[in-house]
C-alpha cells in the first residue's frame, strides 16, 4: 500500500530532474537536489536523511529504483532512481501535459544508456556550479532536442544527446548553444562521421556573429534563418539563442577521447565550431582551457 506525502519544493526539483535525465544515481540527488555542494559540509544535510527521504517518495508510489553498476570496471552495484506512472503523472501537473514527454519502458528497466544519462547530469551541473550565477540559462533533454524536418523533399534529423544554452550573468537576451554529444568509447567513425553530416546539413548557412553576410551567401543564411526559427518553436526555447552563435560539443570518458574523435573526423569540416573536452575535465574546470578545437587539436582552449 503506497503512502501519501506532502511534496516539498526539494521533492518537486527531484521530479522535474528525473523527467530531464530520466535517470540519477542516489550521490547525484543527495549532492545536487537535497544540498548545495557550494555550502560548507556543517550546512549540508546528512545523507542518511536524504536516502530516508528518497526511500519515502519511493514508498508514496512517485519514483522507482534499480540496483545496476553505476562506475566503470566496478561489479558493485549501487542504486539509481526514475520516475514511475505516479511521477509522470505529477510532471504533467507541473508542467503540462503536452510537455510530459515520457517512455513508459523507461520506469520498467535502464537500458543499456543508462549509464550515458547519468554522466550527462553530472556535466551539466558542474556547469551550473562552477561558473558564476546564471551563466547556464537552460539544459534541453535529449527528448525535446531531437529535431526531423523536412528539406527538398527529403527527411533530415538530429539528435543530440542535449543541448546547453549558456549566456551572460544577469542577461537573457544573447545567449549561445551548444550540442552536446556524450561520446562513448567503442562509437565507430561511421557513426562519429555519420552525426557530423546531419549536423553540417542542419548547420547549413551559419555565419558565426561578427563576420559580414556577404552577398553570396545571403540567399543559404536566410534558408538557415527559418529553419532555426522552426526549431526554435520545435524545442520551445524558454531563452533567445543567437542563431550566430553555436557550436558542437563531443564529450569523451577518457582523456584520449578527444583526439581520438577528430582523428575519425579527419579530412572533414564542420560548420559550425566542434570542440572535444574529457569529462574529468568538465566535472572539475567546465569555464577553463579544457577544450580541443577541430581546426587546432593540439591546443587547449577555453569555450
Amino acid at each position: 500500500m503506497m503512502k501519501h506525502i506532502v511534496l516539498s519544493e526539494q521533492d518537486r526539483q527531484l521530479l522535474l530532474h528525473l523527467h530531464k535525465f530520466i535517470y540519477l544515481s542516489k550521490e547525484f540527488i543527495e549532492t545536487y537536489i537535497y544540498n548545495d555542494p557550494r555550502e560548507p559540509e556543517e550546512a549540508r544535510v546528512h545523507e542518511r536523511t536524504v536516502y530516508r527521504r528518497i526511500n519515502k517518495i519511493e514508498e508514496a508510489g512517485y519514483i522507482t529504483s534499480f540496483s545496476v553498476p553505476i562506475k566503470p570496471n566496478s561489479k558493485r552495484p549501487s542504486y539509481i532512481f526514475t520516475l514511475t506512472k505516479l511521477g509522470v503523472d505529477m510532471i504533467k501537473e507541473l508542467i503540462g501535459d503536452e510537455d510530459a514527454h515520457w517512455k513508459p519502458a523507461w520506469s520498467q528497466q535502464p537500458p543499456l544508456w543508462y549509464m550515458h544519462t547519468l554522466n550527462l547530469a553530472e556535466v551539466v551541473k558542474s556547469f551550473e556550479y562552477n561558473g558564476p550565477t546564471g551563466v547556464v540559462k537552460e539544459f534541453v533533454s535529449e527528448e525535446r532536442a531531437y529535431y526531423k524536418y523536412m528539406e527538398n523533399d527529403k527527411e533530415h534529423v538530429i539528435r543530440p544527446d542535449g543541448i546547453l544554452i549558456l549566456g551572460q550573468p544577469h542577461h537573457n537576451d544573447e545567449n549561445f548553444g551548444i550540442m552536446i554529444e556524450m561520446e562513448r568509447s567503442y562509437a565507430s567513425r561511421s557513426g562519429t562521421i555519420r552525426k557530423l553530416e546531419q549536423y553540417n546539413r542542419f548547420f547549413e548557412g551559419y555565419i558565426p556573429k561578427g563576420r559580414e553576410i556577404e552577398e553570396s551567401k545571403e540567399a543559404k543564411f536566410k534558408k538557415y534563418e527559418n529553419r532555426m526559427k522552426k526549431f526554435d518553436m520545435s524545442v520551445g526555447f524558454e531563452y533567445p539563442v543567437n542563431i550566430r552563435q553555436w557550436l558542437i560539443l563531443f564529450i569523451g570518458d577518457n582523456e584520449t577521447m578527444g583526439q581520438t574523435i577528430f582523428q575519425k573526423l579527419r579530412g572533414l569540416k564542420s560548420t559550425v565550431p566542434l570542440l572535444s573536452a574529457y569529462k574529468g575535465d568538465l566535472l572539475k574546470t567546465p569555464y577553463g582551457e579544457v577544450y580541443r578545437d577541430m581546426e587546432n587539436p593540439d591546443k587547449l582552449s577555453g569555450l
